[in-house]
């Protein structure tokens, strides 16, 4: 049997295998797990988007709740102290070769994932499959791989589709916060590393991605390339898939709007004004508190001379008349 001889096929056909599964799996991450279930940009058909979270448990083992936790807490405190894995905060080589590690960290937070994680899917085979078997589906493809290219080259296809979102999640992670162009002058160190989004479908395009979260489209400029958005509006004639948010207009029109000198000056004038509208608040209810408590201090004390006069009135010798 094929599935049992060592090197029974050419070699580019295990090669081919795995590069075509993990473009697959890197789909999988871009559409379901980030544009859709962390950014809420995007909606698939339940067919589409169950294939995807079953695809993801058998390449990947991750639980979705997990990634979106991380992910959006990475955008909460992007490059900064809170930041799950910024090179910025933990160096560049830490992130781009040990980045699985910092996620297990970050996934090991209970709380944090409660927190960040919401929204994701709780039906019965996310709890009774996914998550109670997250190593089931990589056990799978493992005896897979194994009866299609034999030993020892079904072990190192595996190999390289458990390792394939672990080297692209580090690359962006790592190196699209560190290396590359930026279209958007975001507050953190995001950055585009090319503009054609081919080998991590998309998300390249990082710096794009965090001036505009929640847009589906990554692409900003006219030269450049989101082939993850290619797919989605291909699923969308399908009507496989209904796009929520994606930015319409120009990269120069929403950098004017949102990260221009002036947009800055506007923003920070707005938080001025809320910060001072906020001590104004808490000065006049501090004021009205005290006022209060003299209102109340003053009042027992006229009680309490009213008290002293009363009985100062009252004659001291009181005695009563004898009854029969």
């Amino acid at each position: 049997m094929p599935g049992f001889a060592i090197f029974a096929e050419p070699w580019w056909v295990p090669v081919l295998w795995v590069v075509v599964f993990g473009h697959i799996t890197n789909l999988c991450v871009t559409l379901y797990l980030h544009r859709s279930a962390t950014h809420e940009g995007v909606v698939f058909h339940p067919a589409v988007r169950n294939f995807m979270r079953f695809w993801l448990w058998l390449t990947t083992g991750m639980i979705t709740k997990q990634w979106v936790a991380v992910h959006r807490k990475h955008h909460a405190f992007s490059d900064r102290e809170g930041d799950p894995h910024s090179p910025a905060v933990e160096g560049l080589l830490e992130i781009v070769f040990g980045g699985v590690f910092f996620y297990k960290n970050a996934v090991s937070d209970k709380e944090m994932v409660e927190k960040y994680g919401k929204g994701c899917p709780e039906d019965w085979i996310e709890y009774n499959v996914f998550q109670k078997f997250p190593f089931g589906g990589l056990a799978t493809m493992m005896v897979v791989n194994t009866f299609l290219f034999g030993l020892p080259i079904g072990l190192v296809v595996w190999a390289g589709m458990a390792v394939w979102i672990p080297i692209m999640g580090n690359i962006i992670n790592g190196i699209g916060h560190a290396v590359g162009y930026r279209n958007f002058a975001t507050k953190d160190e995001s950055r585009n590393i090319v503009p054609l989004g081919l080998l991590i479908v998309g998300e390249e395009l990082h710096n794009n991605h965090h001036a505009d979260p929640r847009s589906a489209k990554f692409k900003a400029k006219w030269y450049e390339f989101d082939v993850g958005w290619v797919y989605i509006r291909l699923l969308s004639a399908l009507r496989l898939a209904k796009v929520i948010y994606a930015r319409r207009i120009s990269a120069r029109e929403f950098a004017e709007k949102y990260y221009s000198v002036a947009s800055e000056k506007a923003a920070n004038a707005s938080a001025a004004a809320l910060e001072a509208a906020t001590v104004a608040s808490t000065r006049a209810k501090e004021a009205a508190s005290a006022a209060g408590t003299r209102a109340k201090e003053a009042a027992e004390v006229v009680g309490a001379r009213a008290r002293e006069a009363a009985r100062a009135a009252i004659p001291e010798d009181r005695t009563l008349p004898a009854t029969d």
